[in-house]
């Protein structure tokens, strides 16, 4: 059986999620999102007209990203605890399952097919090196891409939407990334309001404090990444992580309650979690055999690897990854990618196409192949991880309240 003849099999067993289904995406519920919001011309499917029904129309609208909370902790709360009793459909997010990827669909309405930032790590033909996307920088040094000559419309070549919202706007993020490169492309240009990441109450304050000011219709966007930074660090189901999910679904229970009537809660998520298991962990060194077969560094994720195969070495470069990771991750030619449109529906744009490479090292579970010593990035211990295309990273919630 080839490895795309296996990926068809654990999508048709469920065993992984495909991104383009007849479930609610992401990407439904940008457009959707984006129609509320007031921007024009925003093209709407029979999924993101059923989303926005589910939102509704409502004078003050606030969208919290609880970054890394997926189904899997949704599922984990108490059956009367907030966020399962206003559970209103459940969705997918997009492939790789990674922060930059699902935010960027977000802010853009399209896949990541179209707009490029397919990875944490990212090739960038501006600088010819590998980015920290999000970060704005080159991974090997962390110096700003503006140095580099690369600008932002180089690192995020499509414009984000968000800015073109008729509604008076407030974002509130985390102080260590309000007002960051991204943040800024993210928001459309609107200034973000920073709070302390370790109190997310006071980010709900002034969530509440925002609206109860309002003398016009808003739009209020609040980020909690406190579940997705102790998954990281602690795992999936650490009791500190566990009690942080927890403490979110108190917090959101206290912001729709405390909001006018006039107004809509809304949460979802980027991705979920899934625990990496020390027998399904593999490292790279750049004496490996796997990365001297690629022409230039591996890029992507953990779970979901691109690399830059030397050219007619595509087959070495499969038996390689079989030999080193057996049955934990198959190998994708670009073309198979494009074909199974795990990238999005439709073709692969031109900077996506060459972002990826030829080749794509896919993760069957909760296996990961870190590389981040290959491209010089902190190997911090990283105990859970999304990117894949398993349940429990695609699954996401939408809530409404």
């Amino acid at each position: 059986m080839s490895d795309m003849q296996r990926l068809m099999a654990l999508l048709e067993s469920a065993k992984l999620l495909h991104p383009v289904s007849d479930a609610l995406s992401i990407v439904d519920f940008a457009n959707a999102l984006h129609s509320v919001m007031g921007i024009p011309d925003v093209p709407l499917n029979e999924k993101a007209v059923a989303i926005k029904g589910l939102i509704g129309e409502h004078e003050h609208l606030v969208l919290v990203m609880a970054d890394g909370f997926g189904m899997n902790f949704v599922e984990g709360l108490e059956g009367d605890a907030f966020i399962p009793s206003h559970l209103a459909a459940e969705m997918r997010t997009v492939f790789p399952s990674t922060t930059p990827i699902a935010l960027t669909s977000l802010a853009t309405g399209d896949w990541p097919r179209a707009h490029g930032v397919i990875g944490w790590f990212v090739k960038l033909t501006e600088i010819d090196a590998i980015s920290t996307i999000i970060s704005y920088v080159r991974t090997s040094d962390k110096k700003p891409l503006s140095e580099l000559g690369a600008g932002v419309e180089d690192a995020y070549s499509l414009p984000s939407r968000i800015g073109d919202a008729t509604r008076e706007a407030f974002h509130i993020l985390p102080e260590q990334i309000a007002g960051s490169v991204y943040s800024n492309y993210w928001a459309g240009g609107v200034s973000q309001s920073g709070y302390d990441v370790k109190s997310p109450e006071q980010g709900v304050r002034m969530a509440l404090e925002a609206v109860r000011a309002a003398r016009s219709p808003t739009f209020v966007y609040l980020y909690l990444p406190q579940v997705d930074g102790l998954a990281h660090k602690l795992g999936a189901s650490d009791e500190a992580t566990l009690n942080a999910a927890v403490q979110v679904d108190k917090l959101l229970g206290t912001l729709a309650t405390e909001l006018p009537s006039n107004a809509r809660m809304v949460m979802t998520a980027d991705h979920g979690h899934l625990d990496a298991l020390p027998h399904s962990s593999y490292s790279l060194t750049a004496s490996d055999e796997i990365v001297r077969l690629c022409d230039g560094a591996l890029t992507g994720d953990q779970r979901a690897i691109y690399a830059h195969v030397v050219k007619g070495k595509i087959d070495d470069f499969k038996e390689a990854v079989h030999r080193r990771c057996g049955s934990d991750f198959l190998v994708l030619t670009a073309e198979e990618v494009e074909a199974a449109r795990l990238l999005g529906a439709g073709a692969l744009s031109v900077n996506t196409r060459y972002r990826m490479g030829n080749a794509l090292v896919l993760s069957t579970g909760n296996a990961v192949l870190d590389y981040r010593a290959v491209v010089g990035d902190d190997p911090n211990p990283i105990v859970s991880h999304h990117g894949g295309l398993t349940p429990n990273e695609m699954r996401i919630p939408l809530v409404t309240a």
